[in-house]
C-alpha cells in the first residue's frame, strides 16, 4: 500500500490568540487571562468558513476527519468541514495543544457533547488534557517537554496504525510544528505525506 496522505489544518483565530498578540507569552509581567478552553473570535469563525472552499477541493478527499477535543478545533472543524463532512469523524485527544495556558485546559466530554452534538465524545476520559493535580484538573501546569514529546511519538504511531489512506486533521500550533518543523498560521491548510512527518528532526 502507498504512503498515507494527511491534510493538516490549524484552528482559527481565538480570544487567546488576540491576547497573546499584545501580551507575549513568557515576557516580564505576563499574566494568563484565564480564557479556559478558548473560543474562536468572529475573525476566527470567518476564517474557518472561508477555508470550506479549499477543503471541498482537497484531493484526495479524506476518508477520516480527526479533530482535537479543544473547543477551538471543534468549532473550526464544524465550520470548515461542515457538521456532516461526508466521512467518519474522530475526536482524538492526542492531537490537542501542548498545555501552556488556561486556553489549553479542556472540558469533559459530557459538556462538549451539549455544545457539539454532531461529535462523539463517549470514548474520552473525564480529564483528557495534561494535569499534575487530578483532584483539581483546572489547575494550569505547563506540559513538560518530555511528556509532550512522548505524546507526539504516540501520535505518530497512532497515525501509522490507522487503516485510512487519506486523513484530515484539525489541530494546533505545537502539534503541527512538532510534526512538520514549520509554523502554521490560523486556518492554514497543508497537504503532506505521512512519511514526511519527521518527528525526530524537531524533538530530539
Amino acid at each position: 500500500m502507498g504512503d498515507k496522505i494527511v491534510h493538516l489544518m490549524r484552528h482559527g483565530v481565538t480570544e487567546m490568540n488576540v491576547y497573546l498578540s499584545t501580551n507575549r507569552y513568557g515576557s516580564k509581567g505576563f499574566r494568563d487571562p484565564l480564557l479556559y478552553d478558548t473560543r474562536l473570535t468572529e475573525k476566527g469563525k470567518l476564517g474557518a468558513m472561508s477555508a470550506a472552499a479549499r477543503i471541498r477541493k482537497l484531493r484526495p478527499q479524506p476518508e477520516l476527519l480527526v479533530v482535537s477535543p479543544l473547543t477551538r478545533a471543534l468549532q473550526t472543524a464544524s465550520l470548515a468541514f461542515g457538521e456532516q463532512p461526508g466521512c467518519p469523524v474522530l475526536v482524538e485527544p492526542l492531537w490537542r495543544e501542548r498545555l501552556y495556558l488556561s486556553s489549553d485546559v479542556g472540558r469533559p466530554g459530557q459538556q462538549l457533547a451539549q455544545e457539539f452534538p454532531h461529535f462523539e465524545f463517549d470514548h474520552l476520559p473525564d480529564v483528557w488534557w495534561h494535569t499534575e493535580t487530578p483532584h483539581d484538573p483546572l489547575a494550569i501546569h505547563e506540559e513538560p517537554e518530555d511528556v509532550f514529546n512522548q505524546r507526539m511519538q504516540q501520535l505518530q504511531a497512532w497515525l501509522a496504525a490507522r487503516p485510512e489512506r487519506c486523513i484530515a486533521v484539525v489541530s494546533h500550533w505545537a502539534c503541527l510544528q512538532a510534526l512538520t518543523g514549520d509554523h502554521f498560521n490560523n486556518c492554514e491548510l497543508r497537504t503532506t505525506r505521512a512519511s514526511h512527518l519527521q518527528l525526530s528532526r524537531v524533538l530530539l
